[in-house]
């Protein structure tokens, strides 16, 4: 990847699920720090660790199932501000995710919810960011790299 990137063939280097320990251990085997670093991102699986790691390296982190697959749209929290903001849980959830930093990939094949999915940025959430933020409790919906050596 370092070649083709050094090539100009590429514009970018990006990896997925790299925690912490993965990014150190590229950074001894490596030249090029990845540009990128595409993670599970939604209120129960929030990393501020890495997210704060990959910042202060300048790696984008980038944040996949906002919506965690689903399970945060019925959560009564976000229910909650959904009602509050005039917006659907989905919404919430990816204008969370933006108000934290985090390039957001909600995915869909639905159109009528990909246009709901980027009417969101014509409000923001204030305080409420943090009751989101408290929902953290560490569950993954998708893949977990914790075991990966």
């Amino acid at each position: 990847m370092e070649e083709l990137y050094e090539k100009g063939i590429c514009k970018s280097i990006g990896v997925s699920n790299f925690l912490i320990e993965h990014l150190e251990q590229l950074r001894k085997d490596c030249q090029i720090t990845p540009h990128v670093n595409q993670v599970e991102y939604h209120p129960f699986q929030r990393p501020q660790e890495l997210v704060d790691y990959c910042q202060s390296r300048n790696i984008v982190f980038e944040g996949y199932c906002p919506l965690a697959k689903g399970e945060a749209l019925n959560h009564p929290n976000i229910i909650q501000l959904a009602k509050k903001y005039g917006r659907t849980p989905a919404q919430i959830c990816i204008r969370w995710s933006i108000q934290n930093g985090i390039v957001t990939i909600p995915k869909s094949t639905n159109i009528k919810r990909i246009q709901e999915n980027c009417q969101v940025f014509d409000f923001s959430l204030d305080f409420d960011v943090a009751v989101l933020n408290g929902m953290h409790d560490g569950r993954h919906v998708s893949w977990d790299p914790t075991s990966v050596v």
